[in-house]
Order: C-alpha cells, then structure tokens, then sequence
C-alpha cells in the first residue's frame, strides 16, 4: 500500500509544472514638481519599463488633485521585458506623455497626486495578475503674468479718472463761488 501511493505521488509531482516568472514595472522620475503658469498646457515625458520576465500591458492612470486637468498619451502600451541582468540605461522602455492642463486661478495654487503604471500579464497566461508603481506630482502654479500693453492701459484709465475727478472738483468750486 505504501508503494503504492509513494508510486501516484512521484507521478503526480512529475507531471506538475512549476510556474515561476518575475514580475515587475518601473516608472522615472519617480518624482515630479514643478512651477507652471496658469492657463497653459506642459508637457512631461515618463519612461516606464518592464522589469520582469514577460510582457506587460501597462496603463498610466492619474489621481488626487491633478487628475481633472492631465492627458496621458497614450492610455496604454505592451512593453517588453527588460534583458537580464537589468542594467542602465533602460533599453525596452516606453515613453508616455502627460499634459498638465492647469486651470486659471488667478492666484499662486499647489496641487498634489500621483500618476501609477499598473501593468497586467498577458490575459491569454494560466497565472496573471498585477503590478503596480507611481510617480508622485506636486505642481505649483504661477499666475498669468499681464502684458505691458494691459498695464499701460490700466495706468492711463486710473489716469483719466484723476483728471476727470480733478475737473469736477475744479467746476464745484467755481460753481459755490
């Protein structure tokens, strides 16, 4: 009997395939701050990378205060896994672009996220799941600067309403004599 089940044991373990497979995404800068003028788009380059052992499809997502003005070109991209050993710089990266699209406010605001990769294992694998990394944003906006024409005509309209409030002081007085 204990042949027998030593037997189904070693046969069960022979036709057992053990999966192991790294995986791993990363994200550079890991850190983003920034001054930007109000009212403006700017634009910033992240490079994110594989460092697993299989192709991800990784997809960029943003959160916190920055999510409702930033474009992320392109939503989504397959990258391949980087050679072993890992070395710099980075050889099968792929770039995506962001756009901040900071509102006009009109006074100096800070505004604070993150932009995560999250990569996902080929849907079409016996064992998936998930891998994730984020970069961290602070954006610190500037208001617009005005154009010295507006400010030259702000200048003379104050101007004028000095000498007209001049004149009518003038005429009061010569109209109580």
């Amino acid at each position: 009997m204990k042949n027998k089940i030593l037997i189904i044991l070693i046969l069960i373990l022979i036709n057992t395939k053990f999966i192991y497979a790294d995986v791993g995404v990363g994200i550079s800068p890991s850190k983003i701050v920034m001054q930007l003028e109000e009212g403006k788009t700017h634009e910033v380059s992240l490079l994110v990378f594989n460092s697993g052992d299989n192709p991800l499809e990784v997809t960029l997502n943003s959160e916190g205060e920055i999510a409702k003005f930033i474009d992320i070109e392109p939503e989504s991209k397959i990258i391949q896994p980087e050679p072993s050993p890992h070395s710099l710089p980075i050889k099968n990266g792929e770039t995506f672009i962001v756009k901040f699209n900071v509102p006009r406010t009109g006074e100096a605001k800070r505004y604070i996220g993150i932009i995560s990769a999250i990569g996902s294992t080929n849907k079409e694998a016996q064992v998936g799941g998930n891998v994730g990394v984020a970069t961290q944003v602070e954006l610190i906006t500037i208001p617009t600067k005005t154009t010295p024409i507006f400010r030259y005509l702000a200048y003379l309209i104050v101007i004028g309403i000095v000498f007209i409030i001049i004149i009518l002081l003038k005429r009061k007085k010569e109209i109580t004599k």
